[in-house]
């Protein structure tokens, strides 16, 4: 019998692709906000009871810096107090429970990255700061859980399947319209092919709960990312009309230390590497 996952958040960027990659090995459970409110605690425990999932992978959230910023009251009532409800409904109903969580938790700290799972975040965004609180609040409420911080995930626009901003697309679309691409020189985050976390996300069902940091190491920054894209397809003659260069007033490196999950054979490639195999996938590549 096929194990039951009750997915949030399905309709997003990683919701999507995963139903497309796991929907016949396990009996998956779509949900979105027009399926299930997270933030009706009576809505969310009744049809858990009535699913009973074995696994739960709670995405649903609201991810929008600046709407979180400007919205905190909101941002609040669904990335932390839904996650409360999920947790409680799973520990009613014996789920087992993946919390999708980010490396925002570390955008206030002040040393630089990459960071380990025992290092202490410093949040000065309302967005990781739900995040950081959630994950707390989960820990009381049920032991099994694993909670998962996501490096920004990069792919490229697939049928039935949702786009988010990403790295490889941003570059693209520029390209496509002409448009000259500012990049920072000194941004540095782990940049991570969904499809390389989707191809052995089951693998998190049997390791032990925790917290564990997710995706590539990267050592260059959003320049030279982006550069590299450019360069990948055949633009490197025209670099200087495509790409600018700016310097943040303040160095952002919110890199993960992805070696604890590594330890447990969930590896990935480095960000350049995973670049090459995404457009190569899509025939991007020159």
């Amino acid at each position: 019998m096929k194990k039951k996952i009750l997915l949030t958040g399905a309709n997003g960027f990683f919701g999507t692709r995963f139903i497309k990659a796991y929907q016949h090995q396990f009996e998956i459970y779509a949900t979105d906000v027009e399926q299930l409110d997270i933030t009706n605690s009576e809505q969310v425990m009744a049809t858990f009871a009535e699913i009973k999932p074995d696994y739960v992978i709670h995405a649903a959230a609201i991810a929008v810096t600046d709407f979180c910023n400007q919205h905190p009251e909101v941002a609040h009532k669904v990335n932390v107090d839904g996650a409360v409800n999920v947790a409680k409904a799973c520990r009613e109903v014996g789920s087992k429970l993946v919390f999708i969580s980010t490396e925002q938790v570390f955008n206030g700290n002040k040393e630089s990255g990459p960071y380990n799972e025992t290092d202490l975040p410093e949040p000065d965004t309302v967005y990781g700061q739900n995040k950081l609180e959630a994950e707390g609040k989960l820990k009381e409420i049920l032991k099994e859980l694993w909670v998962i911080r996501f490096t920004w995930l990069f792919g490229l626009p697939e049928r039935q399947t949702n786009i988010n901003p990403n790295v490889v697309w941003n570059t693209l679309q520029s390209l496509i319209s002409g448009t000259k691409l500012v990049e920072r020189t000194n941004e540095f985050r782990g940049l991570t092919y969904v499809h390389e976390l989707i191809d052995q996300f089951d693998k998190i069902f049997e390791i032990p709960y925790d917290t564990y940091h997710v995706g590539a190491k990267n050592d260059l920054s959003r320049y030279d990312i982006a550069r590299h894209i450019l360069v990948e397809l055949g633009q490197q003659e025209r670099l200087d009309q495509l790409l600018e260069g700016i310097e943040g007033q303040t160095v952002r490196d919110i890199r993960l230390d992805t070696s604890k999950l590594a330890a447990h054979g969930i590896t990935f490639t480095d960000s350049h590497e995973a670049i090459n195999c995404c457009l190569n996938e899509f025939s991007f590549k020159i």
